[in-house]
Formats: structure tokens, C-alpha cells, sequence
């Protein structure tokens, strides 16, 4: 299993919805709605991120 897949898992368990956006893979979050690329929605989970405070383009807030 890589590094992509156990993030996978991880934003699966939870509660992230994954999506197809533009042929690559994106993350809703189960509180807000909001859809983030895979990178920045595992670093949500793993820092316990606010979910109703989306991150800039560049992964800040």
C-alpha cells in the first residue's frame, strides 16, 4: 500500500466523500461541503482544521 492510498483510508475513516474533478481525485468534507485537492484535505484531518474555514490556493488560511 503507498502513501496515496493510506491517505485515501484515512480521509475515508474520517467521513471524506471522494469526487473526480477534471480527471484527478478531490475530498468533500463531511462538515462543510467544501471540496479540497487529496494533500490539503489529509493535512485538515491530521491538524484537526476547522472544516468552516477553507484554505487558500496555496494550502493557508
Amino acid at each position: 500500500m503507498n502513501g496515496q492510498d493510506r491517505e485515501r483510508l484515512e480521509l475515508e475513516k474520517a467521513g471524506w466523500e471522494r469526487l473526480e474533478h477534471e480527471g484527478e481525485a478531490v475530498w468533500r468534507n463531511p462538515v462543510s461541503g467544501i471540496v479540497y485537492p487529496q494533500g490539503i484535505a489529509v493535512a485538515m484531518v491530521r491538524e484537526g482544521a476547522d472544516p468552516d474555514v477553507p484554505f487558500g490556493p496555496e494550502g493557508g488560511v
